[in-house]
């Protein structure tokens, strides 16, 4: 049963700011309270930067080639691996190589550390096979940073799912996905902020069962020996027309992965069912790719 007044629940994870709004009258509170304890089980299984994570311990300090993985990391990399492709290689889960080449020679310029893990890097990096990751290189370093928090997205709707919540919101640091709509059949309505002025709102999009998420390279930074970067990694760098990219998509997973995707080439052919909203560097709106051309 459905209320017109949300159970809110917020809480801090995965570096941001955390907030469910669930519209059911009952055990609204139980069940963000167990997408929260999902969400960090998540972030601790998934995190890069913990030395304790699964994902260190168990795939990047893997002993072996081949790492056989549970149904759930399985499907992440699945997933994952799907992206990939459709995003041409863009996306790619193996920039923690670099990451994790810069941890040891902060010394290095931006090219020459590209030039050093490029045959580790990449879709050729790496496949499935009969439920385990196959990895040849023990240079090879996954970073899921672009991935788990989307995810986690998408297992609290599918939690708020299983209860048969029939409208609720999430959003995790701006990655946001609806179940359903708002109890009076309206579209929820979200703001997508100034890439300039990032207390402001620059326009809002319509949401209602889908996923909204925006890529852009103004919040934070990667640092090389020569140059700082844009936290978006790329040996090719981020398009310089390109101040923000939101992407409207199915589920937050994949519209997190195009978002990126297209700060690097905004010019990626989508999905049908995909939108896409671009902000430039004059911070003029755009839902096609002319001003690139």
């Amino acid at each position: 049963m459905s209320s017109s007044v949300p159970f809110i629940h917020c809480f801090q994870a995965m570096t941001v700011m955390c907030e469910v709004q669930i519209f059911a009258n009952n055990n609204a509170k139980n069940i963000a309270a167990m997408i929260e304890s999902n969400t960090r089980r998540l972030e601790d299984k998934y995190n890069f930067h913990s030395s304790t994570s699964w994902l260190n311990q168990t795939v990047n300090q893997r002993k072996s080639s081949q790492v056989p993985l549970d149904e759930e990391s399985y499907t992440v990399f699945e997933v994952v691996k799907r992206l990939v492709e459709g995003t041409q290689g863009l996306f790619d889960p193996t920039i923690g190589t670099i990451k994790s080449l810069m941890k040891r020679q902060p010394e290095m310029v931006q090219k020459a550390a590209y030039e050093s893990v490029k045959e580790f890097m990449g879709s050729q990096a790496w496949h499935l096979s009969e439920q385990s990751l196959v990895v040849k290189e023990t240079k090879t370093q996954f970073d899921f940073g672009g991935v788990i928090k989307e995810f986690a997205v998408d297992q609290a709707i599918t939690i708020a799912q299983s209860f048969g919540v029939p409208s609720a919101l999430v959003n995790f640091g701006g990655d946001i996905r609806a179940l359903g709509s708002k109890p009076d059949g309206s579209a929820f309505n979200i703001a997508v902020r100034n890439p300039k002025e990032r207390n402001e709102p620059l326009f809002s999009v319509p949401l209602a069962n889908a996923a909204l998420t925006t890529s852009a390279h103004y919040e934070r930074s990667f640092q090389f020996a020569d140059k700082q970067s844009s936290h978006i990694l790329s040996q090719h760098g981020i398009h310089p027309k390109v101040l923000s990219v939101s992407v409207l998509a199915p589920t937050a997973l994949e519209a997190g992965a195009l978002s990126t995707a297209l700060t690097i080439n905004p010019q990626l052919t989508l999905p049908q069912e995909v939108g896409v909203v671009f902000i430039d560097d004059h911070l003029s709106i755009h839902q096609d790719t002319e001003f690139v051309a």
